[in-house]
């Protein structure tokens, strides 16, 4: 009987810390973008009521646009950065639960005094037992969470590209 348990499905995970960090500086960029914008807009406010002429109204209805302009990258980089910390909690807890296959893995091919696996878990050509069966569907459980969350993201990121899109094509 065989004990191979195949885990590359969840090999090479991102570091969670490391898209942490990613959305954090994108926050930070959005943030810095955003208080330009604001300044920007404050600064055409305090000329504003000086500015007298036929399209006095147009001008002063254009120079809005910055101001909302930067309350958008703002919303936008806030989505990004949630959509980037909801994948990392997702793969931090893809890896917890790697690990621990990979332990019940190691432990189950102790059992069967099976050589130490090298590569994916291997130990043999033959049917899997009932308990490498149960661990191989957890692997490829693991498998389907890890695809979902990457769906989610990108879902999440496409959602904010449709959206914002179409207040730029809006204005």
């Amino acid at each position: 009987m065989s004990t191979s348990i195949d885990l590359t499905a969840t090999a090479g995970l991102p570091a969670p810390s490391e898209l942490e960090e990613s959305a954090a500086a994108i926050l930070h960029r959005g943030s810095i973008i955003n208080d330009s914008l604001q300044r920007a807009h404050a600064r055409w406010s305090l000329l504003a009521d000086a500015y007298e002429a036929p399209e006095q109204f147009q001008v002063r209805g254009g120079m809005d646009l910055p101001r909302t302009a930067g309350e958008a990258v703002l919303q936008a980089a806030s989505h990004a950065a949630s959509a980037l910390r909801a994948f990392a909690g997702a793969v931090e807890e893809i890896h917890r639960k790697r690990l621990e296959l990979q332990a019940e893995a190691g432990e189950l091919l102790e059992e069967n005094n099976c050589p130490a696996p090298t590569g994916a878990l291997p130990a043999g050509n033959g049917p899997l037992s009932l308990p490498a069966l149960l661990l191989q569907s957890r692997a490829d459980q693991l498998a389907l969470e890890l695809s979902a969350a990457e769906d989610e993201c990108m879902r999440a990121l496409a959602r904010l590209e449709r959206s914002h899109g179409a207040e730029r094509r809006g204005l």
